[in-house]
C-alpha cells in the first residue's frame, strides 16, 4: 500500500483547502522526506489527515460524529479529509468530510460523510460509514488499529521500552503492540464463568420453587370436577325452562302495550286533519287559480316594464342640458392649451444658438477635468499634499548613488561575481564530497579488520556447540528407549488394576475363567504396586523435557553462529566491493579538484573552509551591487512621481480656467438640465393639448349617445304599451269564463309555488299516515291473539324474572368452583412440564459451565495477567524474529536475541566483535535508534501481515540524538529506499532540514493558523 496524494481542508491549526501529490520526483528519487516546523504548528495534523480520509478517526480521536469533532478548524463551517492511495489490486481514493448546518461556524454540526471511489474512472465503491470500513479493511488489508501499527512505526516507543525497568516493560509492549485484547479476554473469561455459574444457581433456584400436586390430591379434584359438570348440565335445563317463560310473558306485555301505543296515536292523527280543514280548502281554491297564472303573471310583468320605461325616459331628457354645458367648457380649455403650446416651443428655438455654445464648452471643461483626475490618480495620496518637492536635491541623491555603483562594479561585474561564485561553490561540493569518501575508506578498512579477526573465534564456538549437541542427541536416544519400558510397564500394572473386580469374583477351589488355575493368591490381597517405576518415569520425562530444552538452545545457537559466520563472510565481500566502489568517485573528485593525489585529512578540511570563506565574501559582494541597483531604481520612481506631480498642478491650472470662461456665458451651471426643463414645458404644453382634446372628444361622445338614449326609451314605451294593450285583452276574455268574479279575486286565490308545494305535501302526508296506522293496529291485534292461545303462566314477568336471577346466580357459583378446579389440574400439568424443562435446563446449563470452567483453568483470571504473559511471550518472539529480518537488511552487524533469564530482557550479539552479547542498555545513541527502528519495521511487517506497506511515517526519535547517531539514523533510514519505501520523518530538529534535502514545512501565522509549503505543496483555492 503506497499514499500517492493527500488532500484536506479546514483541520486544526492548516485552515483553507491543501493538496499533497506524494508522486513528484522530489519524493521517488531520494525516498526520504522531512515534515518540518514549530511545536504545535500542526504537522502531526498531515497524519491525522490520512487517518480521517481512510478511517474517519485519528490517533487522537477515536470516534467523529454528529455530536462532537475535535478536529475542525476553529470558526470554520466544513472540514474534510481525502487520500489516493494505491495498492496491487489497483488505485483508490478515499473521502471523509463533515460541516456544520449552512456551513456557517455557528451552526450545528451534521453527519460526517465517506465514501470510496476508483482513482481511474472516479465511480464510487461505497458511500456508507459502514460499507466503507469494510472496503478500506479488504482494500488495504488493515483496519485502523494494525494500519496504525503499520505505517506510523513506533520507534520512539521502542527506545522507551529498551531502556524501561522489567516491571514497566509489559504494559509498554502491550500497548506498542496492541495484545491488551488478550488481557481483556482473559478477565472476559474469568467474568463470563461467574455469569455461567450465577445463570446455574438462578435455574436450580426456580426449579426449587415449583410446588407441584401428589397423585391422590390430583385423583381427589378429577372426582369433584365430574360431579361439578354433571350438575351445571341440569342447573343448565332448568334456566333454559325459566328462560322461555319469561320470553312469552315479555312477548304478551308488548304486544298490549304497542295497541294502546296505535289507537293513541289514530287519535292524534284525526285532531290533526281536523286542524289542516282551512288549509285543504286554500290549497283547493290555489289549484283552480293555478290555470289563470300563465296569462296573468305576464301581464303584471309588462306592466311593472311599461312604468319603468317611463320613468327612465323622463330621467334621460333632464341630463341632456348638462351634458350640452360641459361640451363647450372642453372645446374653450382646447383652445387655450394650444396657445400654451407654440409660446413654450418658440421660447426653445430662441436659445437653441446658446445652448449649443454652453456644450462646447462644457465638453472642453470634462476632457480636462478627466485629464487632472486621471494624472491624480496615479500618484499615492501622500504626494498630493503640501507644495512640491525640490528636484535638486533628488538629483544630487542619484548622482551619488550612481557614483557607489560603478565603485562596486569597477572590479567585476554581476555576472562575473556570479560566475566566479558557482565556481566556488561547485569546489566547495567536490571537497565535501571527497571529505565524506575519505570518511567512509577510514571506517571499511577498520571494519575489514575487525571482521578478519572475528571469524576464529566464532569458529571455535561453534565447533564446540557442535560437540555438545551431538553428545546430547546420544543422551536423548537413551533416555527415549528408557521411557518406552517404563511406559510398557505402566500400561500392565493399569491393566492388573483394571481386573480388581474380577478377582474380588473368584472363589477358593474353582477354576480361573482367565487362566484355568484353583490357586487365587491375589482374590484377598492386592498385586504388589509400582511406585518406583512410576517416579522412574517422572523423573524420565522431566529429563527428557530439560534435554528437550537445552537441543533447541544449542540447534539456536548453531544456527545464530551460523547465521553469523555468514554474515562475517557476507559483510567482508561487501566491504571489499565497496572499498573498490569508492575509488572511482574519489579519483573523479581528485580530477575536478587539480589534485595529482589526496592530502591529509586536515589539509581537506582546511581547503574545506577556505572555499566556503570565498564563497561568502563573493555573495557579500553581490549583496551590495543588489542593494544599491534597488536604491537606485527607487531613486528613478521618485524622479518620475515628482514630475507626475507637476504634470498635476498644471493640468489643475488649466481647468479652472475654462471653468471660469463657462460661467461667464449663462448662470446656468447645468447646460444638460436647462435644456430638459425648456424641452419638458414643450412637452407638457403638448400633453396638455392632448389631453384637452380627449375631453372634448368625451363630452362630444356622451351628449351624442345621450340623444340616441333619449329616442331608443321613446321606441320602446310605445312598443311596450302595444304589448300590454294586447296581453289585457286576452286575460279579461280568460276571466270571465272562468269562476272568478274580477282580478282581485284572482290575485287572492294564487299562492306562491313554494307555499302551494308544502300545502300538497303535508295533506299527502296525512293521508299515508292514516293508512299506515291501520295497517299496525291490524298486525298488532293479530298478534296478540295468538299469545293469548298459548297461556303458558299466569305469573307476572317480575316474578318470572326473579326467579330466573335465582337460577342463574346457582349456576354461575357451580361454574365458579368447576373453572377453578380445571386450573388447578391446568397449573398442575403446566408445573410439570416446566419442571422437565428447567431439569433440561439445568443440565445444558452445567455443561455450558464445564466449558468455561475448562478455558477458565487454561487462560481466565480475574486481572487478565495469565493469558496476557503467555500471547506476549509469543508475540515478542515472533516480532524478534521479524526485527532481525529488517535489521539485516539494514546492517549484518547485530543480531537481536531474548534473553533466557528474562523473557521480556533483549540482547544484542554484536558480529562486528566476535559475537559478543550485549545488553541494549549499552547501547549508543545510534545503535539504539537502529535496534528500535529495526523493531518498529518487524512491528509494521508483523501488524500488516502479507499487505506490502511503502509508505511509513516517522513521529518521534531525533530529538535525542547526538550528531553522529543522527548521521547514522538518516543513513539508516535512506537504505530502506533501496526497497521502494517512501519514509517521512515529522521532527521539529533543526539538523534534518540541514541533512534532507526534501521537505514539507509547517509554518505557523497569526491567529494560531499555519500553512504549508514544499515540493507537491499547493494552496487550493
Amino acid at each position: 500500500m503506497r499514499i500517492l496524494q493527500i488532500r484536506f481542508k479546514n483541520l486544526n491549526s492548516l485552515t483553507g483547502e491543501w493538496e499533497i501529490d506524494l508522486t513528484g520526483p522530489a519524493y521517488t528519487s531520494d525516498g526520504l522526506f522531512a515534515i518540518t516546523g514549530p511545536t504545535g504548528a500542526g504537522k502531526s495534523t498531515l497524519l491525522d489527515a490520512v487517518c480521517l480520509a481512510l478511517y474517519g478517526r485519528t490517533p487522537r480521536q477515536s470516534r467523529i460524529s454528529q455530536a462532537q469533532n475535535e478536529v475542525m478548524s476553529r470558526q470554520t463551517g466544513e472540514c474534510f479529509a481525502e487520500v489516493v492511495f494505491e495498492t496491487p489490486q489497483g488505485a483508490w481514493r478515499c473521502h471523509w468530510s463533515q460541516h456544520r448546518s449552512r456551513k456557517q461556524a455557528d451552526g450545528s454540526l451534521q453527519p460526517p460523510r465517506h465514501e470510496v471511489s476508483d482513482a481511474e474512472n472516479g465511480k464510487l465503491l461505497a458511500t456508507k460509514i459502514k460499507d466503507v470500513a469494510e472496503l478500506i479493511e479488504c482494500l488495504s488489508g488493515m483496519d485502523f488499529e494494525r494500519f496504525t501499527r503499520s505505517m506510523l512505526l513506533a520507534q520512539g516507543s521502542f527506545a522507551a521500552f529498551l531502556q524501561a525497568d522489567p516491571d514497566a516493560r509489559a504494559p509498554i509492549l502491550e500497548q506498542i503492540t496492541g495484545t491488551s485484547i488478550y488481557s481483556d479476554i482473559s478477565v472476559a473469561v474469568h467474568e463470563r464463568r461467574g455469569q455461567e455459574r450465577q445463570q446455574l444457581e438462578h435455574l436450580r433456584a426456580a426449579q426449587a420453587g415449583l410446588k407441584l400436586l401428589d397423585e391422590e390430591e390430583a385423583e381427589t379434584l378429577n372426582r369433584e370436577l365430574a360431579r361439578l359438570n354433571e350438575a351445571v348440565e341440569a342447573q343448565q335445563k332448568q334456566v333454559d325452562q325459566q328462560q322461555k317463560l319469561v320470553h312469552w310473558r315479555q312477548q304478551l306485555d308488548q304486544e298490549n302495550e304497542q295497541l294502546k301505543k296505535l289507537q293513541q296515536d289514530q287519535q292524534h292523527l284525526e285532531q290533526e286533519r281536523q286542524a289542516f280543514a282551512s288549509q285543504q280548502q286554500r290549497l283547493e281554491q290555489a289549484q283552480k287559480a293555478e290555470s289563470l297564472r300563465p296569462e296573468y303573471v305576464p301581464l303584471v310583468q309588462r306592466r311593472t316594464d311599461l312604468n319603468q320605461a317611463r320613468k327612465n325616459g323622463e330621467q334621460l331628457r333632464q341630463e341632456l342640458p348638462t351634458l350640452e354645458q360641459a361640451h363647450q367648457t372642453a372645446n374653450t380649455a382646447l383652445q387655450q392649451a394650444q396657445e400654451h403650446h407654440q409660446a413654450a416651443e418658440a421660447n426653445l428655438t430662441q436659445h437653441q444658438p446658446l445652448i449649443k455654445q454652453l456644450r462646447e464648452q462644457d465638453y472642453a471643461v470634462s476632457l480636462k477635468r478627466d485629464a487632472w483626475q486621471q494624472l491624480k490618480a496615479q500618484l499615492p495620496a501622500e504626494l498630493l499634499q503640501g507644495p512640491a518637492p525640490d528636484p535638486a536635491a533628488l538629483q544630487a541623491a542619484m548622482a551619488k548613488t550612481e557614483a557607489d555603483l560603478q565603485d562596486a562594479i569597477s572590479e567585476g561585474g554581476r555576472d562575473q561575481l556570479k560566475d566566479q561564485q558557482e565556481q566556488v561553490r561547485i569546489r566547495g561540493e567536490s571537497l565535501r564530497e571527497l571529505r565524506n569518501l575519505v570518511r567512509q575508506q577510514a571506517e571499511l578498512k577498520q571494519e575489514q579488520q575487525g571482521l578478519i579477526a572475528d571469524q576464529a573465534p566464532l569458529q571455535a564456538q561453534q565447533a564446540d556447540v557442535s560437540a555438545q549437541a551431538e553428545q546430547g542427541r546420544q543422551q536423548l536416544e537413551l533416555l527415549q528407549r528408557e521411557q518406552q519400558d517404563l511406559h510398557t510397564m505402566q500400561r500392565l500394572a493399569d491393566r492388573i488394576a483394571d481386573l480388581e473386580q474380577q478377582r474380588h469374583e473368584l472363589e477358593p477351589g474353582k477354576p480361573c475363567p482367565l487362566c484355568g488355575s484353583e490357586q487365587h493368591p491375589w482374590r484377598i490381597e492386592k498385586p504388589p504396586a509400582l511406585s518406583e517405576e512410576r517416579k522412574r518415569l517422572q523423573l524420565v520425562e522431566q529429563q527428557l523435557e530439560k534435554l528437550q530444552a537445552q537441543l533447541r538452545q544449542w540447534d539456536i545457537k548453531q544456527a545464530e553462529l551460523n547465521t553469523r559466520l555468514q554474515t562475517g563472510q557476507k559483510r567482508g565481500q561487501v566491504v571489499e566491493q565497496k572499498l573498490a566502489a569508492l575509488d572511482a568517485p574519489v579519483n573523479a573528485c581528485l580530477q575536478q579538484l587539480d589534485w595529482a593525489e589526496c592530502p591529509d585529512t586536515d589539509r581537506l578540511e582546511q581547503a574545506y573552509q577556505e572555499a566556503g570563506e570565498q564563497w561568502k565574501q563573493l555573495k557579500a559582494r553581490l549583496d551590495r551591487i543588489d542593494r544599491l541597483e534597488a536604491e537606485q531604481k527607487k531613486q528613478q520612481q521618485a524622479q518620475q512621481r515628482q514630475q507626475q506631480r507637476l504634470d498635476v498642478d498644471a493640468a489643475e491650472a488649466a481647468l479652472i480656467k475654462l471653468q471660469q470662461q463657462r460661467a461667464e456665458m449663462s448662470p446656468e451651471t447645468d447646460t444638460e438640465d436647462w435644456v430638459k426643463r425648456l424641452e419638458k414645458a414643450v412637452a407638457q404644453a403638448r400633453q396638455q393639448v392632448e389631453q384637452c382634446r380627449e375631453a372634448l372628444n368625451r363630452s362630444e361622445q356622451s351628449l351624442n349617445q345621450r340623444r340616441q338614449q333619449i329616442t331608443d326609451a321613446d321606441s320602446r314605451i310605445q312598443a311596450l304599451e302595444a304589448e300590454v294593450e294586447q296581453m289585457q285583452s286576452a286575460f279579461t276574455q280568460s276571466l270571465a269564463q272562468s269562476s272568478f268574479a274580477n282580478e282581485a279575486a284572482l290575485e287572492a286565490a294564487l299562492l306562491p309555488r313554494e307555499q302551494m308545494a308544502a300545502l300538497q305535501q303535508t295533506a299527502q302526508a296525512l293521508q299515508e299516515r292514516t293508512s299506515h296506522l291501520n295497517a299496525l293496529k291490524s298486525r298488532s291485534e293479530q298478534a296478540l291473539d295468538v299469545l293469548q292461545e298459548q297461556a303458558l303462566t299466569e305469573e307476572p314477568a317480575q316474578q318470572l324474572l326473579a326467579n330466573l336471577q335465582q337460577l342463574k346466580a346457582t349456576q354461575a357459583q357451580q361454574l365458579e368452583q368447576r373453572g377453578s378446579l380445571q386450573q388447578t389440574l391446568k397449573d398442575n400439568e403446566a408445573k410439570k412440564q416446566q419442571f422437565g424443562e428447567q431439569q433440561q435446563a439445568i443440565a445444558a446449563q452445567q455443561r455450558e459451565l464445564d466449558r468455561w470452567e475448562q478455558l477458565h483453568a487454561l487462560i481466565g483470571s480475574a486481572d487478565g495477567k495469565k493469558f496476557r504473559n503467555f500471547a506476549q511471550g509469543l508475540t515478542f518472539e515472533l516480532m524478534v524474529s521479524h526485527a532481525n529480518r529488517q535489521l539485516q537488511k539494514m546492517s549484518d552487524r547485530y543480531l537481536l536475541a531474548r534473553d533466557e533469564a528474562q523473557p521480556l530482557e533483549l540482547n544484542v550479539i554484536d558480529n562486528y566483535q566476535a559475537g559478543e552479547v550485549r545488553s541494549t542498555k549499552n547501547l549508543s545513541g545510534g545503535e539504539s535508534f537502529l535496534i528500535s527502528l529495526s523493531l518498529a519495521l518487524g512491528l509494521s511487517g508483523m501488524a500488516s501481515r502479507n499487505v506490502r506497506v511503502d509508505s511509513l511515517f516517522l513521529d518521534e526519535g531525533f530529538g535525542t540524538l547526538d550528531e553522529e547517531a543522527l548521521e547514522t539514523a538518516l543513513d539508516t533510514l535512506s537504505g530502506l529506499q533501496q526497497e521502494g519505501k517512501l519514509i517521512g520523518v515529522i521532527s521539529h530538529v533543526q539538523a534534518l532540514k540541514e541533512r534532507i534535502s526534501t521537505r514539507i514545512e509547517v509554518q505557523p501565522l497569526s491567529g494560531g493558523r499555519s500553512q504549508i509549503t514544499g515540493p507537491g505543496c499547493r494552496r487550493c483555492e
